[in-house]
């Protein structure tokens, strides 16, 4: 490209950069259509070959709908990349990506990093969308960089200009000189910044164009030889499918083509389910029976034992198991486990409409108790008059949930001889990842025996059981990237064979020590590594955000060659914990004590959970252990995401797909895995998770 060419695409970009930021020539009001509303980019923004909003190696400003999730792939030259975006809250989103980069030499280069983008201020009339991110959170990232951009919308048309740093001012950042010092691996928003610049156009509701002028120099790719950069401009075309499938096509810097693949999904409306209607959908639910029909079919005086017969047939229709049944004058109480539902208040509300069908007129009250692994978290009293009156009232859910009376379930402990079944088990298939780092993933595949015995209330012995059947090996971590002791980096070691598995064999005890008091036993081999002793207390109050708890652990390590044999090497953990229920799905966590490797610590989560049971959240462990003993990553961090199975089954079940993805497997900051945590088994039947989901109580 000539000089004066050159000159007259850097004046291009200002002039747009200072035409998105409203300094130069725009008109109030254009941002919007002629109808009031933003631009349908802005709305639902294209995502670019970092898997976050932009165009394709530059980000833009509009933020995804709120609650969104995107997977994307992109490819070109000799560069692979894998985004995972979440838009945690309104303004704030952020990616996990996992990128390959194969040199000119031949060698490969894998590089693992986080993004984080806050809109610190959303598109209006007269301004443009202003927002401010971090890209390559990670371990000495490639990516690494940070940006101010700004996008304006006026109609089919969308442009943006920023200003970026790291990696992102590396393309005439000399020329523009804003903060003059070098930049250092500790510093954000340093060193050289450059301008950057981009425009896209609706050209039909599906196909959106797009160009961009680059400020990333492409340094290090064009230093190893792979890389020709002939030019800053890219070109993109998007095609957007109705499904939340987008497919792009890019010409990137005067020499390669390119392709992205994007999947979006909300889990705020999930997509339809191909088996089933729409996501997480069934068939509707028994109908309330007026007490003017019970009673022709019941005698005041029936005896307790048919009727607590009939209980148990009706609810066992609905995926209900009957666990105790009592009754006193007009009340009765019932212990129940939720069998079938992803929401427990969907089970509540099966439960109670399948009752009123064969309980006597002279029934007036029923009290639900749900039982989740022996632990009853709460008691829901329900008047049988609400529920024949809100049945068919257009804001029953709300009304019949104002109504209910949530309480401590302590008063009415579950009696020691019910008559229920105590042995329950389940023999499916499993497949999934089991080793979460990325570059040496193990995924595995086989068949899986869950089984539990309760021996007393309060007392269950459980084992699960697996047989690998298919397993696909990456490879074996470094070795010699931890200097500490090795408690999860040689967790392939566990993994790597098709040896017949006892994943858990335990003992739970759970009790009440007090009020709005669970306590936890749990003996045995707790996970695949671990076995021993564990013990926790949890305060956790039915209708409070607040819980606190306490956990002691003294575990031994799992010898791999051994089924129930053990290995060299024992240690004591434990952990007092916090726990806060910020509302509208945002939980907060925080936990400080004694990891595997005998470190001490502190770890950070946060997790937003939606009412159709998909969750998504992050967490942080720092610990003594120092940046160079703790190897690759230099601690502990990941992402947590719990998939319910329902609507990818097409029918009914409470169990989820759950993972954790981490960018390195490391030894520092390691917990034992518990399966029967007091916390989430105790939440999920209280009043703050069964207040958003009680939207099902009528399904």
């Amino acid at each position: 490209m000539t000089r004066r060419g050159r000159v007259f695409l850097r004046g291009s970009v200002c002039a747009i950069v200072l035409a998105t930021w409203g300094i130069g020539p725009s008109a109030p009001g254009r941002a919007v259509a002629q109808d009031g509303t933003v631009g349908a980019i802005a709305l639902r923004p294209t995502l670019g070959f970092y898997g976050t909003p932009g165009v394709v190696d530059m980000p833009t400003a509009h933020a995804m709908p709120d609650g969104e999730m995107s997977l994307s792939s992109s490819a070109f030259n000799d560069t692979l990349r894998t985004t995972f975006t979440f838009q945690m809250a309104p303004r704030l989103s952020g990616s996990f990506r996992y990128s390959v980069l194969d040199s000119a030499g031949g060698a490969r280069l894998r590089d693992r990093d986080f993004d984080l983008q806050y809109q610190l201020m959303p598109e209006t009339g007269a301004w443009p969308a202003l927002a401010v991110g971090l890209r390559g959170l990670g371990d000495d990232s490639y990516y690494s960089g940070e940006y101010l951009v700004a996008t304006k919308t006026m109609g089919r048309l969308q442009t943006t200009g920023g200003i970026g740093w790291g990696r992102l001012g590396s393309f005439g950042g000399d020329r523009l000189g804003l903060i003059p010092q070098d930049r250092l691996d500790s510093d954000y928003f340093s060193g050289d910044a450059a301008l950057f610049g981009a425009v896209q156009y609706q050209a039909t509701p599906h196909l959106v164009l797009g160009l961009e002028y680059s400020s990333d120099a492409y340094d290090a790719e064009v230093a190893g030889g792979g890389f020709e950069r002939s030019s800053p401009l890219n070109f993109a075309a998007t095609y957007r499918f109705d499904n939340g499938i987008d497919v792009t096509a890019a010409y990137l810097y005067g020499n390669y083509a390119g392709l992205s693949l994007t999947y979006a999904l909300n889990p705020k409306s999930p997509p339809r389910s191909p088996l089933r209607g729409a996501a997480g959908e069934t068939a509707q639910g028994p109908a309330v029976v007026p007490r003017s029909a019970a009673a022709l079919g019941w005698d005041s005086d029936a005896a307790a034992v048919p009727l607590n017969e009939a209980a148990r047939r009706s609810l066992a229709a609905q995926g209900i198991r009957l666990l105790s049944f009592s009754r006193q004058g007009s009340t009765v109480r019932l212990h129940i486990r939720n069998e079938r539902y992803q929401s427990e208040a969907q089970g509540l509300g099966r439960a109670a409409r399948a009752l009123t069908g064969v309980l006597p007129a002279s029934v007036d009250t029923i009290v639900l108790i749900p039982v989740r692994h022996d632990v009853a978290a709460s008691a829901v009293t329900l008047r049988r008059a609400d529920l024949e009156e809100l049945e068919h009232d257009l804001e029953g859910s709300w009304k019949s949930y104002a109504r209910a009376d949530i309480a401590d379930a302590r008063p009415y402990p579950q009696p020691a001889a019910t008559g229920a079944a105590r042995l329950r088990y389940s023999l499916d298939g499993y497949l999934g990842p089991t080793f979460s780092d990325p570059d040496n993933l193990l995924a595995e595949g086989g068949l899986r025996l869950d089984a539990a015995y309760r021996v007393l209330p309060g007392l269950v012995v459980s084992t699960q059981l697996r047989q690998p059947l298919v397993q696909g090996n990456g490879g074996d971590p470094d070795p010699t990237s931890s200097r500490i002791t090795p408690v999860r980096t040689d967790a392939t070691l566990y993994e790597s064979d098709m040896d017949f598995e006892v994943r858990d064999l335990q003992a739970d005890y759970f009790f009440r020590p007090g009020t709005d008091l669970y306590g936890r036993v749990t003996l045995g081999y707790l996970e695949e590594m671990y076995g021993g002793l564990s013990g926790e207390v949890l305060w956790k109050p039915v209708s409070g955000p607040l819980a606190l708890g306490a956990e002691v652990n003294y575990v031994a390590k799992r010898d791999p060659d051994d089924l129930f044999g053990f290995a060299d090497y024992e240690v004591a953990t434990g952990h007092l914990s916090a726990y806060y229920d910020f509302g509208d799905g945002y939980l907060g966590q925080v936990d400080a004590g004694r990891y595997l490797a005998g470190d001490w610590g502190t770890t950070l989560s946060m997790e937003r959970q939606f009412a159709n049971g998909i969750s998504i959240g992050a967490y942080v462990t720092f610990t003594d252990v120092s940046a160079e003993d703790f190897g690759s990553g230099d601690f502990d961090k990941g992402i947590r995401v719990s998939v319910p199975l329902d609507f990818l089954l097409g029918k009914p079940t409470p169990r989820d797909l759950a993972t954790t993805v981490r960018p390195f497997n490391g030894d520092g900051g390691a917990r034992v895995q518990i399966s029967t945590r007091l916390y989430d088994e105790v939440r999920r039947g209280q009043a703050g998770t069964l207040q958003r989901s009680w939207g099902s109580f009528w399904k």
